[in-house]
């Protein structure tokens, strides 16, 4: 098989020898050389039933085959490997020579580790053990990832994550290349080529210097923010989205301070430098240096974003990618049933 312009091309090379053959690509990488294998590992396995029972009928009758298909696989399991296993005795079975014995325990091992690797294939296939590449919104990671992770970790000990957090076209680019199995992401510019599976409603919400006038209300009417410093979480997609809410009133905020980190947002407001807006449910209303804010809704209704579930369109996930799937559903709707704004 032979293809151009950076393809792979699969043949014999002139100069191999008869033990190798050449997969290389045409860019001029290095050659991997792959053995040719004269044998088969049904062939081992019924030289290691005869071995074990030093008869080729009894052989034969455990593995359900005529004796003399085990008796012609074996002549040319010897014939492969240019020794004599055995030494047939008309009368009283058989012995091994001492090139069988030999290769019994190295015959053994090699069925051993294809056995191991059949089933590895089925346990990866079947869910239980496997790497997971998880993408997550940076905004959402540190409150989210490391429950959700550890609990499904706990009840699928084979499997194993390698996480990126990242902005929300940096995590749809991972999917649509491949280098990311799953997301979690908005409903926000996935597209057709997407598999998005929402898991929760997320309207925006205010947060507030715990001691602020505004805090003092049961809502925040939109219009009273216009008047207040404003610290933007300076996300893609986070921050126009939370800038339209203001659109109604022909006037955007200037922020005063902008982050792309969360944490940071939330220390600014906690410690009287502005109000901010967010949307993922909050945990806590205290920030690492131990200053508060408020947590207070809007008034009215406001435009909400979807917290889901995104795959590549167009795959059939690995059994581990659908278990976790499906566990992030049932493990967001059981720790974030209240809406945010009201924690």
């Amino acid at each position: 098989m032979r293809r151009a312009s950076g393809k792979y091309i699969l043949g014999a090379p002139k100069q191999a020898s008869g033990y190798a053959i050449l997969l290389r690509r045409s860019c001029g990488s290095l050659p991997v050389r792959l053995p040719q294998l004269h044998y088969s590992l049904r062939q081992l396995r019924y030289f290691v039933a005869a071995a074990e029972t030093l008869s080729f009928t009894a052989a034969a009758k455990a593995l359900h085959i005529s004796q003399p298909s085990m008796s012609t696989a074996l002549a040319e399991l010897e014939s492969s490997f240019g020794v004599q296993l055995f030494i047939r005795h008309h009368a009283s079975g058989l012995s091994l020579t001492q090139a069988g014995q030999e290769m019994l325990g190295r015959a053994r091992a090699l069925l051993k580790n294809a056995e191991e690797l059949q089933n590895a294939a089925r346990d990866i296939d079947a869910g239980l053990s496997g790497d997971i590449a998880l993408g997550c919104l940076t905004s959402l990671a540190p409150p989210l990832l490391p429950g959700l992770i550890s609990r499904f970790m706990k009840a699928h000990t084979g499997i194993s994550f390698r996480t990126r957090e990242a902005p929300q076209n940096e995590l749809l680019d991972g999917l649509y290349d491949g280098s990311l199995d799953v997301a979690l992401t908005y409903d926000i510019d996935t597209g057709d080529t997407i598999d998005f599976q929402p898991l929760l409603t997320l309207p925006p919400y205010v947060i507030l210097p715990k001691n602020h006038p505004l805090a003092s209300r049961r809502t925040i009417p939109i219009p009273s923010l216009l008047t207040v410093p404003y610290v933007m979480l300076d996300l893609p997609h986070s921050r126009e989205y939370f800038s339209r809410l203001f659109d109604s009133l022909g006037e955007r905020p200037t922020p005063v301070f902008q982050s792309a980190q969360p944490e940071v947002v939330r220390g600014l407001v906690a410690n009287g430098l502005g109000y901010s807006i967010l949307n993922f449910p909050l945990k806590s209303t205290r920030t690492v240096d131990g200053a508060e804010f408020a947590v207070r809704p809007f008034s009215g209704e406001v435009g909400a974003i979807t917290l889901g579930i995104a795959q590549a369109g167009g795959m059939k996930p690995r059994r581990a990618v659908q278990q976790f799937a499906a566990y992030c559903g049932e493990y967001i709707r059981t720790h974030y049933k209240r809406r945010a704004g009201r924690a």
